[in-house]
């Protein structure tokens, strides 16, 4: 497989165009959103990331990590204990932890987020607050099944985003457009 360089518009954008501008005005940074559901996941963005940097690319990466909203129950129901959230948050915070160290040993600037809401929304709304030009989900991976779940989310991603480009990033760093 041959890597090509990325295409030219992602630097000749006008910083706050009334064309569209989304997020923060544009420096000379390339801002990734990397949601990440594990800590393995940031493999894949963060050799895209840094195959980016080879070109001579700045990049910044924020990660996100998205949890489920939390649930109201009705009346009688019974309710997580305060032990069960501080246990899963835990959990959380040392992933994001480990994804922060995987970045840092590369030299890459970035941020780390966990926002709570639905899966989809929450990434495309994470994407516009923070101005990321471009959201990169982990490559398909080799079994059926997890190939047909990714893509999905990707799919719908790309769909539904109003400002970020879609890209599918493989543990070499190369990237491309979800499947159609």
């Amino acid at each position: 497989m041959h890597a090509s360089h990325p295409a030219p518009q992602r630097l000749d954008r006008a910083p706050d165009s009334a064309a569209g501008g989304c997020g923060k005005a544009m420096q000379d940074t390339l801002l990734l959103l990397l949601p990440i559901k594990r800590a393995s996941d940031i493999i894949y963005g963060a050799r895209y990331a840094r195959r980016l940097q080879e070109w001579g690319i700045k990049v910044s990466v924020s990660l996100l990590h998205v949890t489920p909203a939390p649930l109201h129950p009705a009346d009688g129901m019974p309710q997580l204990g305060p032990s069960d959230g501080d246990t899963l948050d835990l959990a959380t915070r040392q992933m994001m932890h480990e994804a922060g160290l995987y970045l840092s040993r590369t030299q890459i600037v970035f941020s780390t987020h966990i926002f709570a809401g639905e899966l989809l929304f929450t990434i495309l709304d994470a994407a516009e607050l923070l101005g990321c030009h471009e959201i990169v989900m982990p490559a398909l991976k080799p079994s059926p099944w997890q190939r047909r779940f990714s893509g999905t989310l990707a799919r719908r991603l790309a769909r539904a985003t109003r400002c970020a480009t879609v890209l599918l990033a493989d543990t070499d760093g190369m990237s491309g457009a979800p499947p159609a």
